[in-house]
């Protein structure tokens, strides 16, 4: 019975594992949240900005670090001078520097605000990073739409096509009618190739934000959204300045200086070293304790705090350097997302509407005879580059709003 059990369980085991790989393999595509988490554990720049992460926390250690101890042997062969024995002499010492405490304590919160620093510029990549993976997984939508509509226009190219030549044969329309048929047949299978090409591209450059995680021909699940409420400036503005990683890991380095002025301060009084040894020569045995002491009469490390003040200087510069191109920034990709609202307005509000009824009256003249084959294809290609463009501003305004959650650090 046992082992029938057994052989049952491998049973299921495998046919787990085979329906997992066919669930896997079922999947139609990934979500744009996926595509971000995959990014932030694949892109290849993350491991480095992980490796910087530990090397300043490695930093960390070695600022909390005390110095370490000095043994000091020595060991002779005297003669006494009054007696003539000859006697082993030897010493023996222990060394131990000693650190002035504030010297240390300085070093360890300038490490530690380097390390900070690191982190923060870790978060504003990823922002980065999920800034870019946004507007190329968009782009393929917004390619995916180009091809849709390219291979429906080529559709009706082909029927039209058809038409003429049906025309023609019966003397109802000219020949020069099926050459223009023709030619227009052949311009809309170049435009559909070419779009299918741009998504193969686009296609391309998203996996390679992922570190070419996925299959080459791997697919996306999405559409275009809306936003559903609208940002204002004054809200943006204020977020940005309270957390943006750039601001706060510029305050981070700041500190830094700060707390290496501070040390350089403190250093002005040098360490001390302080020793214990014993020995024992011909005649005697010694035991004591030294004390060294260095005098900072000459040098004062002047320099080293004057460099010092100067860093600590620029880098509070910097904070307002920052925040005052992120500032230009949110408001230039603010102006950029309200453009692209008013046109998606413009589309929805009727342009969209008109175009399609125009290229329906278009083909409703055409076939009856009213009009010639040139009207209903300019019709035809004024529709297209209207839902071209309608298409374009849907990608802009997604585009818009994830460049703006790259400059303001996140959307409130």
């Amino acid at each position: 019975m046992r082992g029938k059990s057994s052989i049952f369980f491998i049973l299921v085991s495998l046919l787990y594992l085979f329906c997992s790989d066919v669930i896997a393999e079922d999947k139609k595509g990934y979500t744009i949240d996926e595509l971000i988490s995959i990014a932030l554990e694949k892109n290849p720049s993350m491991a480095v900005f992980k490796a910087n992460l530990e090397a300043s926390k490695a930093d960390v250690v070695s600022a909390r670090a005390y110095p370490n101890p000095e043994v000091e042997f020595q060991g002779v062969s005297g003669k006494s001078l009054e007696t003539g024995e000859s006697k082993g002499e030897y010493s023996v010492g222990i060394s131990q520097p000693v650190e002035m405490p504030a010297k240390r304590f300085f070093r360890r919160k300038e490490a530690e605000a380097g390390a900070g620093a690191i982190e923060k510029d870790m978060e504003d990549f990823r922002l980065q990073l999920r800034s870019e993976v946004k507007k190329a997984f968009y782009q393929i939508l917004l390619n995916i739409k180009a091809v849709e509509t390219a291979k429906e226009n080529l559709r009706i190219v082909e029927e039209l096509l058809k038409t003429v030549e049906v025309r023609v044969r019966a003397g109802e329309a000219p020949e020069f009618e099926l050459v223009k048929a023709q030619v227009e047949r052949l311009r809309a299978d170049k435009d559909f190739k070419r779009a299918e090409n741009r998504v193969i591209v686009s296609r391309a450059s998203l996996n390679a934000l992922l570190g070419n995680a996925l299959k080459e021909d791997f697919d996306i699940e999405g559409a275009f959204e809306l936003p559903e409420e609208r940002y204002e400036l004054s809200i943006l503005l204020s977020y940005a300045m309270e957390r943006h990683p750039l601001i706060l890991k510029a305050g981070k380095e700041a500190k830094a200086k700060d707390f290496s002025l501070e040390k350089e301060k403190a250093s002005i009084f040098p360490d001390i070293t302080v020793r214990g040894f014993s020995g024992r020569e011909t005649d005697k045995e010694s035991y004591g304790v030294s004390l060294s002491i260095p005098i900072p009469l000459w040098y004062q490390r002047r320099g080293e705090i004057a460099r010092a003040f100067a860093d600590k200087t620029r880098a509070e510069a910097e904070i307002y350097k920052i925040r005052v191109e992120l500032s230009r920034a949110i408001t230039e990709e603010y102006q950029n997302y309200l453009t692209a609202l008013d046109q998606i307005d413009v589309f929805e509000k009727g342009l969209l509407k008109q175009a399609e009824e125009a290229l329906r009256i278009a083909e409703l003249s055409y076939m009856q005879g009213e009009s010639g084959l040139l009207d209903y294809l300019d019709a035809q290609r004024v529709y297209r580059s209207t839902l071209a463009e309608y298409y374009q501003s849907l990608f802009e305004i997604e585009a818009s709003i994830a460049l703006l959650e790259r400059v303001v650090g996140g959307l409130p």
